[in-house]
């Protein structure tokens, strides 16, 4: 391999690295990338996954599995259901 070669495929390889690592540091990976809900009827409710930020998202988020292979839906942190949830969710844990 001549001298060129080697330092163009070390170019290219420096920067494909540089391009994949800066995609977590603009706001990550967060799992609802999509538009999110205000509230969710309590009866339709299986399972509530609230993650916290962190490195990998910067933002809270409250994840909603529904019942009977319904899907999930991402919940507002701001909304007023949100922050009841939270607030078990704290008071249960202390």
């Amino acid at each position: 391999m001549s001298l060129k070669v080697l330092a163009i495929l070390l170019a290219v390889l420096l920067y494909s690295t540089s391009v994949h690592g800066f995609s977590m540091f603009r706001g990550g990976w967060c799992l609802c990338r999509s538009s999110t809900v205000n509230s969710v009827y309590r009866a339709n409710i299986k399972e509530i996954s609230i993650f916290f930020p962190s490195g990998s998202c910067n933002k809270m988020e409250i994840i909603i599995t529904l019942k009977e292979g319904r899907g999930q839906t991402c919940l507002n942190p701001e909304s007023k259901q949100a922050k009841l949830i939270l607030k078990r969710a704290t008071k249960k844990n202390s």
